[in-house]
């Protein structure tokens, strides 16, 4: 009997024992005591025959002063002792929240506990620049529909290589973002590299919200590291319960473009405005341009708003093109309709307006038009065909005087001389003597003194008063040289009253 109970005994101290060495409860710790911001920092939890995998333990007490960049799990079975013995391996990839001392805090699991560990976390060190981060916003207390521009802006002192955040976070606002920009700074003695990133934020409903950010991810020598911004606090203000929704929140500035000096009859023109300013949209734009209305002479069409540009702006303020189309239905003076855009004044608290005086066009017919240009082009082709006409003509007349002057130089005899003469100007063709083609000649022409004592001569020769070839030949080329030299008198006249016309101007 007493045998049995040591037996007995024996027994339960053994499962006992192995009981108490199946499991070996948690343990964590961390690769680093002391970090500088922005450098990762690995805590390994492990176990052995837990029961319940290491990925259940909660890690909201963590997130609080640190950003949970990576999980990683691993699972070794091995025999010990004669006995199977699982491990489990539980790493963790931190990047601090904010400098100072942090607690990495207790990880619990399954009625075991990891002791809680210390952590410094520096500004800044030999491996991590000093990094600043600043979020502001361009407007203190935005108003509902109101586009502001939220600005975030990380200086470093060396040359970090950093990704651009993602997407904001601002359940009550609606957020485009905007153009990145970077520039050079002396902050406190110190030369900084300033990466600019924005977004425009519209609230969407009054109160105070938080714009929580991303974290921001830069790197270095191959290095990853990555900061913390802290939530910017926003507090947007009511508008008036009246104002339609499509009515932007502060001013835009329309610039029109100029329209042709004329517009055709019946042909489509577009009028086009560029719009900028905050808060301005396609939609709204559309609805407040309706109010144009067609005319008796005018008619429009609806409006085409698109994005002037895809390159993103650097604040709130947006550049949309509105393209106005409209057909002029009459001819003469018409005037363009008035353009009334309302907006609200944030700063008065009212309801104001932009206005855009309609100008004054002129608009003609084309038809009546090209009928005028076709008469134009052909009074000018018959012009240039008379010109051409009279061109051919006193070439003609030249080339004829050519040969007429030359049939007198060549004349072998008087009874020939004087047939050449005869026959030398139109004007004169109609004469049988010598002395007639002089009269007529006379009348028409301004003539030397001496052609005729020449003309004297030639009759006299005609009758043989004994004059040699080769004077005849001399008188020839004489009076073929007076003939080359004879100037009309309507000419002379024309010449010379629009001489004296010119020099009394």
């Amino acid at each position: 009997m007493v045998n049995m109970l040591r037996l007995a005994l024996l027994l339960m101290c053994v499962t006992f024992t192995s009981m108490a060495t199946a499991q070996t409860g948690l343990v964590a710790s961390a690769d680093k005591k002391t970090i500088v911001y922005g450098e990762a920092l690995t805590v390994t939890v492990k176990t052995e025959n837990a029961g319940l995998p290491l990925s259940s333990i909660n890690l909201d007490k963590l997130k609080r002063d640190f950003n949970v960049y990576g999980i990683s799990g691993s699972t070794q079975t091995r025999i010990k002792k004669g006995r199977q013995v699982k491990s489990q391996t539980l790493t963790l990839t931190l990047y601090a929240l904010r400098t100072g001392k942090l607690q990495i805090p207790v990880f619990s699991l399954k009625g075991n506990s990891t002791r809680p560990l210390n952590v410094t976390v520096n500004a800044f060190g030999k491996h991590a620049p000093r990094v600043i981060i600043k979020a502001t916003l361009d407007t203190s207390r935005p108003q509902v529909r109101q586009e502001a521009t939220l600005v975030l802006e990380i200086y470093d002192d060396s040359n970090l290589l950093w990704t651009a955040p993602r997407e904001i976070t601002a359940s009550a606002a609606h957020q485009r973002k905007l153009a990145e920009s970077q520039r050079q700074e002396m902050l406190d003695g110190n030369r900084y590299t300033v990466h600019r990133y924005a977004w425009a934020i519209m609230p969407l409903r009054e109160g105070g919200f938080a714009v929580e950010f991303p974290m921001v991810d830069a790197s270095t020598l191959g290095k990853r590291l990555r900061y913390a911004v802290p939530p910017l606090w926003l507090e947007a203000a009511p508008v008036p319960a009246y104002l339609p929704v499509h009515v932007p929140i502060g001013k835009p500035e329309f610039l029109p473009e100029a329209l042709p000096e004329e517009l055709a009859l019946d042909r489509p023109v577009n009028l086009t405005l560029v719009v900028q300013g905050p808060g301005v949209s396609v939609e709204g734009l559309g609805k407040l341009l309706s109010s144009v209305r067609s005319s008796e002479g005018l008619r429009f069409y609806p409006a085409k708003i698109s994005a002037t540009s895809k390159v993103l702006a650097a604040t709130a303020g947006q550049t949309l093109t509105v393209t106005l189309p409209f057909v002029p239905l009459q001819t003469g003076r018409l005037q363009l309709p008035d353009i009334n855009i309302p907006y609200y004044d944030p700063v008065g608290a009212r309801l104001e307006s932009v206005f855009i005086p309609g100008r004054v066009v002129e608009v003609f017919n084309p038809l009546w038009r090209s009928v005028f240009k076709f008469f134009i082009v052909l009074i000018s082709l018959a012009g240039f065909a008379s010109l051409g006409y009279w061109l051919l003509r006193k070439y003609q007349r030249r080339v004829k005087r050519q040969k007429q002057l030359q049939a007198i130089v060549n004349a072998p005899s008087a009874h020939e001389l004087t047939r050449a003469l005869l026959g030398f100007g139109s004007e004169t063709s109609s004469c049988r003597t010598l002395q007639q083609w002089l009269s007529q000649i006379q009348l028409t022409s301004i003539v030397d003194d001496r052609l005729a004592d020449t003309v004297q001569k030639i009759t006299e020769a005609q009758y043989g008063n004994g004059v040699q070839v080769q004077d005849i030949s001399a008188l020839a080329r004489v009076i073929a040289e007076m003939l080359k030299t004879l100037r009309n008198r309507k000419t002379v006249r024309v010449r010379a009253w629009f001489q004296k016309t010119v020099a009394s101007l």
